[in-house]
């Protein structure tokens, strides 16, 4: 095979035409890396085809750079002698940071690792492929790399023989006039301003992937990836307590109706009983083995409703510790969970892309919904019980009619998978939390998308309203839970 071929191939596998600009096959790049990612895939076949898929992805991009950077050498080189070794690492450090923001902390750990080859005293290449480390849990690694990071920082810094620094200048006796601006400012925005403001940044030592408020609208409580839950004040952002006992990431949360115990499930396959008032474990339930993604307690108080990658729905007693039944329906893991009190049924959502409503008390499958194009990653019950909303891999939200299961609308404005939605507590509004690092609200009536809120950095894996509706939350895996208030 020639060269010339072999990298055409190369092109193909990233999806584009030979002679691609630098920024074509950045952008390409970042779409595969995004869509392939092992961490967006759970079941085992899919995340080790998703393995293969990246490594290809990841070795053809390589290809290209090498190629590009050849071809950009040659040319100068007949013109100007450079040193190529100092950018190529920067450019490996900066496409290394791109992807720790972004949470491809496998990725970006090949990349400093890359920047690091090229330029062995680069100590912010060390310290952050040993974040990026610290992250995946590869905590000897990151140990070594911070290390390797401060000897290298404080080599630098050490003093060396120089002439003295000049004086500084004499502070004028009136201050400079200030510069004029070399152009006019530009226009406002014409959109109408958010009303929502952050007024509290929480933080844990890894992504958070669930959020709950208290019924009493007293406490916000947080499980994260750190496998800690945290109790907070929610008016104040106050660390009220944190919860121990998940060996794995926290998935899921759920409130009783008297706001005095939460019910947390994680991958570890358990789900944990805590008593808030004083931070005692009341029980362990173990009635999956693998990860619960979902957790919903029953109106009753007394049975508790979870799924997850086992592909079942399983309703356990609180008070026995003990599973009452299985309902099998769906064909792959169950991501979400939602329940209505009013009208007697629950709806769970799944990764065979379908919504399914279920009868509460006879625990009989109802509906089966199906038009999304991807998995089924959260799923919503308006206050009033008429609509459903889902939230999709395919990056769509769709409403749903609860009684006839007909699709209303389909609301589309998100650029990545759709994570977390809830209904504001008047049910005029729907709140939706994005990998595209964004919070939409959605105006239910019309369907549009009338704020985005763009605080965070990473994925946005939960939301929540309070009670009043004038709270809302949104937990990420930047490691942060923003508390945005409305102003009127």
């Amino acid at each position: 095979m020639s060269d010339r071929f072999d990298i055409n191939h190369v092109y193909d596998i990233l999806g584009l035409k030979p002679g691609a600009s630098v920024e074509e096959v950045k952008q390409a790049y970042r779409q595969m890396a995004k869509i392939w990612h092992p961490d967006c895939f759970l079941e085992p076949q899919q995340k080790l085809e998703a393995e293969e898929k990246i490594k290809e992805i990841n070795q053809a991009y390589a290809r290209l750079k090498f190629y590009q950077t050849s071809e950009i050498d040659q040319s100068a080189y007949t013109s100007t002698k450079i040193d190529s070794t100092p950018s190529n690492a920067e450019s490996f450090y900066r496409l290394g940071m791109e992807k720790a923001q972004k949470g491809k902390y496998s990725e970006a750990i090949e990349d400093f690792t890359q920047a690091i080859r090229l330029n062995p005293n680069y100590f912010e290449a060390y310290r952050y492929r040993g974040l990026a480390s610290s992250k995946l849990g590869y905590e000897n690694r990151a140990k070594s790399d911070f290390k390797n990071a401060i000897e290298l920082e404080l080599k630098k810094a050490a003093p060396k023989p120089t002439s003295p620094p000049p004086k500084p200048p004499t502070p004028p006796s009136t201050p400079p006039p200030p510069p004029k601006p070399t152009s006019p400012p530009a226009p406002e925005s014409q959109c109408q301003p958010s009303p929502w403001k952050c007024l509290h940044t929480l933080t844990h030592i890894n992504g958070v992937f669930t959020t709950a408020i208290s019924p009493d609208g007293q406490t916000l409580a947080s499980g994260s990836s750190d496998g800690a839950i945290n109790l907070w004040h929610l008016d104040t952002g106050e660390l009220l307590r944190t919860f121990t006992g998940h060996t794995k990431w926290v998935r899921c949360l759920a409130y009783s109706q008297d706001s005095q115990t939460l019910v947390s499930g994680s991958d570890d396959g358990s789900m944990m009983i805590w008593e808030l008032s004083t931070g005692k474990l009341l029980k362990t339930l173990k009635v999956h083995s693998t990860p619960v993604f979902s957790v919903i307690i029953s109106p009753d108080g007394e049975t508790i409703i979870s799924g997850g990658t086992d592909t079942t729905i399983k309703v356990s007693h609180i008070g026995m510790g003990q599973l009452l039944h299985i309902l099998k329906g769906h064909s792959s893991l169950i991501y979400s969970l939602a329940i209505c009190p009013k009208q007697q049924i629950f709806v769970s959502g799944g990764a065979d892309n379908t919504l399914k409503v279920w009868n509460l008390q006879s625990r009989k499958l109802l509906q089966t919904l199906n038009g999304h194009s991807g998995w089924v990653m959260c799923v919503a019950i308006s206050p009033d019980a008429k609509i459903l909303a889902s939230g999709s891999y395919d990056q769509t939200i769709k409403l749903w009619d609860s009684s006839t299961g007909k699709l209303i609308n389909t609301l589309a404005g998100h650029r990545s998978y759709v994570c977390a939605i809830a209904f504001s507590p008047d049910g005029k509004h729907l709140a939706s939390g994005s990998a595209d690092c964004t919070v939409k609200l959605w105006d239910i009536n019309s369907g549009q998308n009338i704020y985005t809120l763009d605080n965070h950095s990473d994925w946005v894996n939960s939301v929540a309203f309070s009670p009043d509706g004038k709270t809302l939350v949104s937990g990420s895996r930047d490691m942060t839970i923003k508390i945005s208030r409305c102003n009127f």
